[in-house]
């Protein structure tokens, strides 16, 4: 761009957008629990981190659960890590949960901060969550760039934006006055309106302003970023008796904190595996993650006097163990 992008943002369109979009909010916004009740700023964090990588309809019962049991950060110091894992077990990106717990930590029985600055120091706050929790909790004028408000401000200009090209438009554009539900709305307009395939053009607030909505493909912005997926072949190993599964503890940062069964990647860590064991092969699955496809093949084994059994509903678990466990449920049911 030759000039910068909040240099053609003119002040008559700042004001006239603010008003048409807040006006639109106050009428449409998403009756959202956090909404339509007066909730701590605890809660809205809670909020914003379950909410980061899981969708709404998905991410609501575990906000619920999760506030009820831990009403402050000081409850969840309080707690255990497997505790918290065990109430977000199947809400995925466990690192989030992790990270929650290691901010009540931190906290050490003070409150959660005000600020975007000081938030953003706070292990597993990154610039959106700080901003979204300083302007709806605390009225801060700082503007939020999440993928829906990418997505809002790369078709309003029609341009394929930088990140930092779109914090600085986020920022002149942001209603200084109402901060918290500027932000929301622009989020709201993104996920109900502006999304990414088939958007709603002739319903948008703001269409007369937006440069994309003139052209045949408004879907061309913005840019989208893929994440290339490997593929991996790994073998886990169901042993089973009287008193349980055979679980262990997972590492890591995607699975690290949760249980789970034996499990290997690649032929060499297989063989480990299964050996002096008499294995059955009982079925295989797919399971992805952001930056892996798993091809699993899931074997069963009887249980030698070494293992150490439990309960699966004792530990938390991941999905991809649930499925596990599922698939060898059903093997077991065909064998009955």
């Amino acid at each position: 761009m030759a000039a910068s992008v909040a240099s053609a943002i003119t002040p008559l369109f700042l004001r006239m957008t603010m008003q048409t979009l807040l006006a639109w909010f106050d009428e449409h916004a998403r009756p959202l629990p956090w909404r339509i009740e007066t909730v701590s700023p605890w809660e809205s964090l809670l909020a914003e981190i379950i909410l980061q990588q899981t969708r709404m309809e998905t991410g609501i019962p575990y906000w619920e659960r999760i506030r009820a049991a831990y009403p402050n950060p000081q409850s969840l110091a309080e707690d255990t890590e497997e505790n918290l894992l065990h109430l977000w077990q199947g809400c995925g990106y466990y690192a989030r949960a992790r990270n929650l717990y290691k901010l009540a930590k931190t906290l050490d029985g003070e409150p959660l901060p005000k600020t975007y600055d000081e938030l953003i120091q706070l292990p597993g706050i990154g610039p959106y969550t700080a901003a979204a929790v300083a302007s709806i909790s605390h009225g801060e004028p700082v503007a939020c760039v999440d993928g829906n408000i990418r997505r809002v401000i790369s078709r309003l200009r029609a341009e394929h934006m930088t990140d930092s090209q779109l914090n600085q438009e986020a920022t002149a554009l942001l209603n200084r006055t109402r901060s918290g539900d500027w932000n929301q709305a622009m989020m709201d307009l993104g996920s109900q309106i502006c999304t990414p395939r088939n958007p709603k053009c002739q319903r948008c607030p703001i269409e007369t302003d937006c440069l994309a909505s003139k052209t045949e493909d408004p879907e061309h912005w913005p840019m989208r970023r893929t994440t290339k997926q490997q593929k991996v072949r790994a073998a886990v190993l169901v042993i089973d008796g009287s008193e349980g599964i055979l679980l262990e503890a997972r590492e890591g940062r995607t699975l690290g904190g949760l249980w789970g069964v034996p499990y290997a990647e690649g032929d060499v860590a297989k063989k480990q595996l299964l050996k002096g064991r008499r294995a059955e092969k009982i079925g295989s699955l797919r399971h992805d993650f952001t930056h892996k496809r798993l091809e699993v093949t899931v074997y069963t084994a009887d249980a030698q006097d070494s293992d150490i059994l439990r309960q699966p509903e004792s530990v938390p678990l991941s999905t991809l163990d649930r499925k596990i466990l599922s698939l060898y449920k059903a093997y077991q049911s065909e064998e009955s």
